[in-house]
């Protein structure tokens, strides 16, 4: 039983690190691949080679072989064996972008029979494939043929070594192109909405969601490989590592300060409100100044530490308006809490730790801010709203009368004015009410300013309730209210102010407990025929026939008062 045992271990041993093909179609070689850390100086692929053969070396316990930042050059090694008689075109990519330079040897039969050389150091056309990640696709023929890598970069050292048949690789890149368009679809679009609506209501947090939102794209498009695929500028072996980390830090900036404007945390959360303040400021002044001194390594340990930052105080910003009852603080720790256990995912799976390296977990920050964007927009969708009703509440107030609810005098301009246009446009009728309560201040002297308060209440409840559809009635001063009677002549409106007289009369004063014989005068104007003063309708007369009902009402004030009065 032990020898049975130690066969199959010793089996296994020696058929861990190959790759069985056509059999296989896809996937990450990590768990197939041993490798070593080139730490006594640089070492020739011969000396690889018999390394490889001879030394029991560490071997891949996950798909994506994760070092750390700026660790010694690394050597890995796989095997691929063609069980079939013909070839077999294959591609393998190296799917971080941001590796320096990679140096891939195939040796076959232990001859090299292909070196490939690329990496972000090179400039774009000059990489083995015009693509976003290091690739290069072959004809592996029957047999084994062993494939060694040389892997050096300043970057964290996170190797997902992929492997696929060139038709599993193409659909897979239909496929992610499907998902990033998507992705970035709805980001794009959140972003420029909030951008334009920023640039319409000034509010700060729609401009800072915006640049968020923005930011955030550029760096996946930067760390995906895709924006590279664009900008390929040769500006040396490190351009796009300096790139991926200040685009980086550019959304968490972003980010951090939308969450205080949004949130209002310096009202009741000062402290923290500093410690974000000043977190996006030194953080990214220190990488500048690694950036100038050319330290790269310092700079990317800063970069890490603000998104690391970034994550955190965004839960503790939503945690701290919870803690005040700010409105959307839930629904913000929310959307924190499930972008950080997506990014968390992604950096443990591209790490090799706890979670599988696939392209799903590979994307789940894309995923997770995706979902987070969408519950922020939420947010300002409902803020927007709210301001909204703010204003067309405050507008109201600007345009009623407090204490009849009537319109006042601006909301009485501002509703005849059109009507009042088209009317003269079309040469129709109009005609005017003026109304003033008679003896009103004498029920003030008498009963006091409450009092008279309720009467000018439910006289304005008696003209609203008598007004017909169309008609507008606003309070215009004191005890004056007036109405405003569209595509009505003159010897109508006086009919129609003898049923305001009438209520007026009529009202009933039993919830106040008095007895009060309230009446009122009215003074009519109004066009005869299409003229006003023997002139065509225009738009300078409406005020002229809001002065010549004003002589109207004195007349009825001086023939006796409670009646209805015109000037010819």
């Amino acid at each position: 039983m032990f020898f049975v045992v130690l066969i199959s271990l010793l089996s296994f041993s020696a058929n861990a690190d190959t790759v069985d093909i056509p059999g296989f179609q896809q996937g990450s070689l990590g768990k197939h691949t041993q490798y070593f850390r080139e730490r006594d100086g640089t070492v020739s692929i011969d000396d690889a080679i018999k390394r490889f053969e001879s030394t029991r070396l560490s071997h891949g316990a996950s798909n994506s072989i994760s070092l750390g930042i700026d660790v010694a050059p690394v050597w890995m090694s796989f095997n691929i064996n063609n069980t079939s008689n013909m070839s077999a075109s294959y591609r393998l990519s190296l799917e971080t972008p941001w590796i320096d330079y990679i140096d891939t040897w195939l040796i076959k039969d232990g001859v090299v029979v292909k070196h490939i050389a690329g990496g972000d150091a090179y400039p774009f056309e000059s990489r083995p494939m015009q693509y976003r990640f290091y690739a290069f696709e072959h004809g592996f023929l029957p047999g084994s043929t062993k494939v060694i890598m040389r892997v050096e970069t300043k970057g964290p050292m996170a190797l997902p070594v992929q492997f696929s048949s060139v038709e599993q690789a193409i659909q897979r890149d239909i496929t992610s192109g499907y998902q990033y368009g998507a992705l970035y679809g709805i980001m794009g679009a959140l972003a420029l909405y909030n951008l334009v609506l920023f640039g319409f209501i000034r509010q700060r947090e729609y401009g800072l969601y915006g640049l968020y939102l923005l930011g955030f794209v550029l760096n996946s498009l930067s760390y995906t490989g895709q924006l590279h695929t664009i900008i390929t500028y040769d500006l040396g072996a490190y351009f796009q590592d300096w790139l991926d980390i200040f685009l980086m830090i550019t959304y968490s900036v972003a980010g951090l300060h939308f969450a205080r404007s949004l949130l209002e945390t310096k009202q009741y959360a000062p402290r923290l409100d500093r410690f974000v303040l000043r977190t996006t400021l030194y953080i990214p002044f220190g990488m500048l100044v690694g950036f100038i001194f050319n330290q790269l390594f310092f700079s990317m340990v800063l970069a890490f530490i603000l998104n690391t930052c970034f994550v955190v105080l965004f839960i503790a910003m939503g945690v701290k308006a919870l803690q005040a009852q700010k409105p959307f603080a839930v629904i913000f720790i929310l959307s924190s809490v499930t972008a950080a256990l997506c990014i968390t995912i992604s950096t443990l799976a591209v790490a090799g730790v706890l979670v599988p390296y696939n392209d799903y977990t590979f994307k789940a920050i894309e995923v997770g801010m995706a979902f987070e964007a969408i519950l922020l927009a939420s947010i300002l969708a409902r803020q927007f709203r709210v301001a909204q009703i703010d204003k067309l509440i405050a507008e109201k107030y600007a345009r009623t009368d407090p204490l009849t609810g009537l319109n006042n005098r601006r909301g009485f301009q501002e509703l005849t004015q059109p009507i009042w246009q088209k009317i003269v446009f079309e040469q129709h009728n109009a005609s005017l009410i003026l109304i003033d309560i008679d003896l009103f201040k004498k029920v003030n002297d008498t009963h006091g300013h409450s009092v008279g308060d309720e009467v000018l209440k439910v006289v304005a409840k008696a003209l609203a309730d008598t007004c017909r559809d169309g008609d507008i009635a606003a309070r215009w001063g004191g005890e004056e209210f007036i109405v405003f009677l569209p595509d009505t002549s003159r010897d109508s409106a006086i009919m129609q102010a003898e049923i305001i007289r009438e209520a007026i009369e009529n009202i009933e004063f039993s919830i106040l407990e008095l007895s009060l014989n309230l009446t009122a005068s009215i003074g009519v104007a109004g066009s005869v025929a299409s003229l006003f003063e023997q002139q065509p309708l225009h738009v300078d007369i409406f005020e002229p026939m809001i002065r010549q009902a004003d002589r109207a009402l004195y007349i009825a004030k001086q023939e006796g008062k409670n009646q209805v009065r015109v000037v010819s």
